[in-house]
């Protein structure tokens, strides 16, 4: 796939770069902040459905790039840790859905499952480790694929400062 004659890769991955740690913070802020779960978390919900879509776009297009450049030992690395990014970003987004679902069909005076779900403490508890672990693994994750990368892009890049400048 390209945009205007680019692969479409280099420049899909940014959604991801960018919207993984985003969702992630404002996963944690719901946490620090309860009441928000109810007016900002069906908003940060549906920014983590298009977190996951950029993801799967992203690590889709670098599937089909990695099939028209050299493979090395560093393109492989990063294809398997694009791959394994996807469960995690679709991790990442259940937990914040677990954690603003039981909240919002509270406020919405709701007495099903979900409802009773939300008024468990332990259920609390579950869902703000949940939010947590996948946050900060989604997170770190995010950034070490990036890192290989760009090491597999500009490894052999060389910067040299002239002496004038």
């Amino acid at each position: 796939m390209e945009i205007q004659g680019l692969p479409a890769h280099p420049l899909l991955v940014h959604g991801p770069v960018v919207l993984i740690p985003l969702v992630a913070l404002l996963g944690i802020a719901m946490i620090i902040r309860p009441a928000w779960r109810i007016t900002l978390g069906p908003w940060v919900v549906l920014l983590g459905v298009v977190m996951f879509a950029m993801t799967f776009l992203a690590a889709q297009t670098g599937e089909e790039l990695q099939a028209n450049v050299a493979s090395t030992q560093m393109i492989k690395d990063h294809a398997q840790q694009g791959g394994a990014l996807r469960p995690i970003a679709l991790a990442l987004l259940v937990a914040i859905f677990l954690l603003v679902a039981p909240a919002w069909s509270i406020a919405r005076g709701g007495r099903g499952p979900l409802a009773t779900l939300g008024r468990s403490p332990l259920w609390n508890i579950v869902s703000i480790v949940l939010v947590v672990l996948t946050g900060v693994l989604a997170t770190y994750w995010v950034i070490q694929t990036g890192h290989s990368g760009a090491t597999a892009v500009w490894h052999k890049v060389h910067i040299i400062k002239s002496g004038g400048d």
